[in-house]
């Protein structure tokens, strides 16, 4: 894929969009979901108008020491100012778009769950690191298996999610940016990005309220309206697709 930049303009917010301090940013990511993907729909959610820069692969050795901490993504302001990190781009956008708690208590659970949903990801991967392909792929699917290592992580937001959430959100009663990191970061775990995690090792009925709020980011009309609107050269993993 070239280097592309998309203008995307979320739904009509009811702030003054002009004095917010995100209007017109950019986010610079791979043309993956992965750690990009809960920022974008951050800000279309919120109704910030960004662009939306995705790099080839190949070209990141040569942007990386343009970056502040050599990785991606970046969320450039229209000042130029340049902000790293994915959780603190995640936490500024979720500020700005209403989508973090105003009450500390609360603003402290969706911390704490995305800090330790984002432990996920390294624990996957470093199953069967260095084995033949056969064997690490078998390692992957037992750490995914019921009494597995990750499978076990995920018992652990699964229960934080009922305990602390409501009608199908991790924190609280309404929409915020660890509902929007549960969908990105489970859905990338079943992506096929991970050889040997079946597509479906989060499906399980011992699961259910993570499902629940996976369907209700899914569905949310403004998610809707990005996933429908991407270019179709942007291939999307059917774990980023609508649920039955």
């Amino acid at each position: 894929l070239p280097r592309t930049s998309h203008k995307i303009s979320g739904r009509p917010n009811t702030q003054d969009a002009d004095k917010m301090v995100l209007q017109n940013c950019k986010l610079t990511y791979f043309p993956i979901p992965g750690r990009g993907e809960a920022i974008r729909l951050a800000l279309t959610i919120g109704g910030i108008v960004f662009t939306d820069e995705r790099i080839n692969f190949p070209q990141w050795p040569e942007l990386k020491g343009t970056t502040p901490w050599g990785s991606l993504p970046v969320l450039t302001l229209s000042s130029g100012q340049k902000i790293a990190q994915q959780r603190a781009i995640l936490r500024m956008v979720g500020k700005e778009a209403g989508l973090y708690p105003e009450d500390g208590v609360q603003a402290a659970l969706v911390d704490s769950v995305i800090d330790f949903v984002d432990d996920v990801g390294p624990k996957i991967n470093s199953q069967g690191q260095g084995l033949p392909k056969e064997e690490k792929e078998a390692a992957r699917a037992q750490a995914v298996a019921k009494g597995g290592v990750v499978y076990e992580m995920i018992e652990k937001i699964e229960k934080f999610v009922v305990e602390n959430g409501t009608d199908g959100y991790a924190v609280g009663n309404s929409l915020t940016i660890a509902d929007l990191f549960i969908f990105t970061m489970l859905g990338t775990l079943v992506s096929g990005l991970y050889d040997g995690v079946p597509v479906d090792a989060i499906d399980s009925e011992d699961f259910s309220g993570l499902m629940t709020v996976r369907k209700t980011v899914r569905s949310h009309a403004a998610v809707s309206k990005w996933y429908d609107g991407l270019d179709s050269a942007f291939k999307i993993p059917a774990s980023f697709g609508p649920f039955n």
